[in-house]
């Protein structure tokens, strides 16, 4: 035994106590550390629309139109031991968003079987990125973040914040979660007014054609297990 240890025994007992405490603190964030994956969203598997309907007296002048986010990034931490405090955040850019996609248009039937001429593509994106709606030049970035889900594999309620146009909404939206191998898939559809963004509809011809008031969300959002 080291002489100092036959010294003050007790000092001995108390470090090697401290030492232990430290092992098991240090054990236990590792573990925790473990517990939690990280998974990077695959933008070119990723899909993320929604859908603005045309009304007023004079909707049969307009169209239906479809908006694309272009350019989808984020990651999703999953934390095994405790799945409901896994996190996430998406983000893009208002100006990659596109209007009116062909290919997703083909899908959605008669509502969206008209064919908006260039100009009317370029009329409709140009009041979507002006002060009137999401006021692009001012707030570039739309950032989505949440927790979650409690369950994998069931469709769920989930909390989200939405940061856009400098403030934070939040809103509950229903969303499938699921893990396969190093792959994580989050889907769902929803609709939302644009009052519950903030926003007003673009209206024209003094509110004769005018965007409707609804807007109908779907996401299938792919994200890939990150290597450690």
């Amino acid at each position: 035994m080291d002489n100092k240890c036959l010294r003050a025994p007790f000092g001995c007992v108390r470090a090697a106590a401290l030492l232990a405490l430290a092992g098991w603190l240090s054990s236990g964030a590792a573990n925790a550390q473990d517990a939690v994956e990280r998974y990077v969203v695959d933008a070119s598997q990723s899909d993320l629309h929604w859908l603005v309907y045309k009304a007023g007296a004079l909707a049969r002048l307009g169209h239906n139109h479809t908006i694309t986010v272009g350019d989808l990034s984020g990651t999703v931490s999953v934390n095994r031991a405790d799945l409901p405090k896994s996190q996430f955040e998406l983000e893009f850019a208002a100006v990659n968003l596109v209007v009116d996609d062909p290919a997703l248009r083909a899908t959605l039937g008669e509502e969206f079987s008209s064919v908006p001429s260039e100009k009317d593509i370029e009329g409709t994106r140009g009041n979507m990125l002006g002060e009137r709606v999401l006021n692009a030049e001012k707030h570039p970035r739309i950032r989505i973040v949440g927790a979650g889900p409690s369950a994998l594999g069931e469709t769920e309620p989930l909390a989200v914040k939405v940061e856009m146009l400098g403030r934070v909404i939040e809103l509950t939206v229903p969303s499938e979660v699921t893990i396969e191998g190093d792959v994580l898939r989050a889907k769902g559809e929803f609709e939302l007014n644009h009052a519950d963004l903030g926003m007003e509809p673009f209206t024209a011809l003094g509110g004769a054609l005018r965007v409707g008031e609804k807007l109908s969300f779907e996401y299938d959002v792919t994200a890939r297990r990150a290597a450690r």
